[in-house]
C-alpha cells in the first residue's frame, strides 16, 4: 500500500518552485519541446499509458513513488501528446517538490508515495508550477513570444505544449 506522506504546507513559493524546475530541466539536459520521457528514466522513474480505464477515474495522471530510484507516472489513453506532457512534467514535478525535496528538506528515510490528480489545492498548484517552468522556461519562453509576435499557436508549438498552457504560461510571465 503506498502512503500519502507529503503534507499540504507549502515548503517552497512559486518563484523557488520555477527555479528549482529550470534548474532541474538543464541539469537534466532537458531541451525545451523534447521528450520529456527521456528525463524521466534519467531520474530512474518510466511512464506508462493507461491500458484501461480504472474504475477509479481519479486514477488518471497518477505518481506512484516505490523509493527514490523507482517511480511510475500514469498518463491516459484519452489525451493527446501535448496534454500528455503536461501531465508528465506535472507528476515529475510532484516527485521533485514533494518526495525528493520533501525527503531531504526533512531527512526522511524512503518512503512510498501516491499522488492522484484531484482537488485543486496548493500541492496541485505547486506541481502545476513545476511542469510549466520545467517545459516551458521563463526567459525562453519570452524570447519565443517575441519571436513569434505572440501568436500562441506558434509559440505553444514550439514547446511542443497546449495552446492552454502556453497561454496560461504567457499570463503568469505577463505577456
Amino acid at each position: 500500500m503506498l502512503s500519502r506522506r507529503y503534507a499540504t504546507k507549502p515548503l517552497l513559493t512559486k518563484q523557488q518552485i520555477s527555479a528549482l524546475a529550470e534548474s532541474i530541466a538543464t541539469q537534466l539536459n532537458y531541451e525545451p519541446g523534447g521528450d520529456i520521457t527521456v528525463t524521466v528514466k534519467k531520474l530512474g522513474g518510466k511512464v506508462e499509458v493507461e491500458e484501461t480505464l480504472h474504475k477509479d477515474p481519479e486514477q488518471s495522471g497518477s505518481l506512484y513513488v516505490e523509493n527514490p530510484n523507482d517511480f511510475t507516472i500514469i498518463v491516459p489513453t484519452h489525451t493527446s501528446p501535448s496534454r500528455d506532457r503536461f501531465t508528465i512534467a506535472h507528476e515529475l514535478g510532484h516527485f521533485i517538490v514533494h518526495y525528493l525535496w520533501r525527503q531531504k528538506k526533512h531527512n526522511l528515510p524512503p518512503f512510498k508515495m501516491m499522488a492522484l490528480r484531484k482537488d485543486s489545492d496548493r500541492v496541485e498548484w505547486e506541481a502545476n508550477w513545476f511542469a510549466a517552468a520545467f517545459l516551458m522556461p521563463g526567459a525562453l519562453f519570452k524570447e519565443r513570444y517575441a519571436a513569434f509576435s505572440g501568436d500562441i499557436d506558434d509559440v505553444a508549438s514550439s514547446f511542443s505544449v497546449s495552446r492552454s498552457a502556453a497561454e496560461i504560461r504567457a499570463r503568469s510571465l505577463g505577456l
